[in-house]
């Protein structure tokens, strides 16, 4: 019988551990952003007929660790695929000399704007400039470790210093596959390239945060990174950058946002010279930027112009222009948002084009919603 009642209060010991364990479950968010898209790109097999979109679904968890760190996990539903975008730890205090790590996959912090996650952006996509220069599709999102620390400088001013190791596997370029019999794609199409080998990518940021006044701000940013493209040929990446970013407040309820970033893009293309049976190299420079200004009042309204121009890397280097403007409304607060964006791009003619491409314009509504206690951050 002793044995019995031992056992029954174990159990319920364990139980009741169990139950308290659930207090420390993490916050749970979920944000959508379905869209409504209409375009007359004449590529496009949707030209001209509006084109309903469910966009990007997030599914947010994020908790403290314990009081020096915190783990966050982010989740994303597109196209009918699955994916963890972001998962990483963060030791935000406890390190000696006042160092902050950061590990995991994770946007890196190249610039301002790769940073942060489409919904949070006045517009409806990121700019043609960060697609075509920094590496990754959606984003330049690795796996790899942060560590930053702030600079002991007197006076408000704050400078922060970052250094990230990477894995380095978002600037891998699949290489095209030549004619020559010798070409180690054709002798070993899986492995020709070393393509499964691991190769290390870095970066570095170094910004600058001065107060203008009570509320207001302006940062300042210098960027680099580099990385394999392709492990065989030995060719790299590299890519500099310098960002601005002033928040002005106006009065209490209103402020503006002038944000703008300049790209530099260097980087190896590998080939296959068939004679030498090896390996050959050719080089692409590209530069350009974007600048925008987002005018908030109210607390609920929002409205603003954009402006990019860079040479397309992949497309013998001819300039892309593109004027935008955008607006906004939250219902009562950043929890519902509608969002409205138009863009004109026009690409230059290409050296041996005999006509200039005709300019696309693109007309996107988003609705952005979140439920849980991760906003969308608008305001």
């Amino acid at each position: 019988m002793r044995q019995r009642v031992f056992a029954l209060l174990l159990l319920s010991g364990l139980t009741a551990t169990t139950v308290r364990a659930g207090v420390s479950n993490p916050d749970i968010s979920v944000i959508g952003q379905p869209q409504l898209r209409w375009t007359d790109d004449a590529t496009d097999l949707a030209r001209k007929r509006p084109v309903f979109d469910i966009g990007e679904t997030e599914i947010v968890f994020d908790a403290a660790l314990n009081p020096y760190a915190r783990g966050m996990f982010i989740l994303t539903f597109a196209d009918g695929e699955a994916a963890v975008e972001e998962g990483y730890f963060t030791i935000n205090r406890g390190l000696p000399g006042g160092l902050l790590l950061k590990g995991g996959k994770y946007r890196a912090g190249f610039g301002k704007l790769n940073l942060t996650h489409p919904h949070t952006y006045p517009f409806a996509e990121r700019f043609g400039v960060l697609a075509a220069y920094l590496p990754g599709d959606e984003s330049f999102n690795e796996t790899g470790l942060d560590a930053s620390w702030r600079l002991p400088v007197p006076g408000n001013t704050a400078i922060t210093l970052n250094a990230d190791v990477l894995q380095g596997d978002s600037f891998r370029r699949a290489r095209d596959v030549s004619t020559a019999a010798n070409d180690p794609l054709l002798t070993d199409p899986d492995e020709g390239d070393r393509t499964s080998e691991p190769r290390a990518a870095w970066l570095a940021r170094l910004s600058a945060f001065v107060p203008a006044g009570d509320r207001s701000g302006i940062e300042l940013g210098l960027s680099a990174t580099e990385g394999t493209n392709n492990v065989a040929a030995a060719t790299r990446t590299r890519i500099v950058g310098g960002d601005l970013k002033a928040k002005l407040w106006m009065n209490a309820a209103s402020y503006l946002v002038v944000q703008g970033e300049y790209l530099q893009l260097d980087r190896d293309n590998a080939g296959w010279d068939e004679p030498t049976a090896a390996y050959a190299r050719t080089n692409t420079k590209g530069s350009g930027g974007y600048l925008f200004a987002d005018y908030n009042w109210a607390q609920r309204y929002n409205a603003g112009a954009l402006f990019e121009s860079y040479e397309d890397p992949g497309n013998a280097l001819t300039r892309t222009n593109t004027f935008g403007a955008f607006a906004g409304l939250a219902l009562m607060e950043e929890s519902t948002a509608f969002r409205l964006d138009y863009r004109r791009t026009q690409a230059d003619r290409a050296p041996l084009a005999a006509v200039e491409p005709d300019p696309v314009q693109k007309l996107t509504l988003r609705v952005i919603f979140s439920m849980g206690p991760h906003k969308a951050h608008q305001f």
